[in-house]
């Protein structure tokens, strides 16, 4: 596990980076799809000093995912650029307290003296993926989308028609 002073990086304006592949991020492997999910990821985090009187940074992340294909089953391979702002807080309930800003685009979240690079991440990565990553050219197997057996429906039954012969019984 990779960790970084986050408050520390801030203060200095200094900068971390380095790269991450598909097993230092477990959950982002869990979300791929496919026989061979892959990840080669360059992260860089930049102190930004003080905005909105608290620590701050700009992640910016470059990574090429491979994934299956949700229509074909095909690989994949998903390009991600991100730069995304922070803040940083000390504890949950500081960053419960912050007012909610529409004109800001910074993320907040609790920061660490050991805080974990792989899994901050992660995060961003998994939140710039596609519910159903596709190629934009390919079409559905439609073999695979049909069923092998047929299933037949049992006819429905109307729980009210008997009703009537009931009725009459009485």
């Amino acid at each position: 596990m990779q960790t970084i002073d986050i408050f520390e990086l801030s203060r200095s304006k200094s900068v971390a980076e380095g790269r991450f592949t598909i097993d230092d991020l477990p959950q982002l492997r869990e979300m791929l799809h496919g026989s061979d999910p892959r990840a080669d990821v360059v992260w860089k985090a930049e102190g930004t000093g003080t905005r909105r009187r608290l620590p701050s940074a700009l992640l910016t992340i470059e990574a090429v995912l491979v994934t299956g294909c949700a229509r074909c089953g095909k690989p994949l391979e998903l390009e991600i650029t991100r730069e995304v702002p922070f803040l940083f807080t000390k504890t949950e309930e500081e960053a419960d307290r912050m007012p909610i800003e529409e004109d800001e685009d910074d993320e907040v979240v609790v920061g660490s003296t050991k805080f974990d690079v792989a899994h901050w991440v992660e995060e961003e990565l998994i939140l710039s993926l596609d519910l159903f990553p596709a190629h934009e050219d390919c079409e559905p197997d439609r073999e695979k989308l049909q069923s092998r057996d047929e299933v037949e429906i049992p006819e429905r039954v109307n729980p009210f028609a008997n009703l009537a012969d009931l009725m009459k019984k009485k």
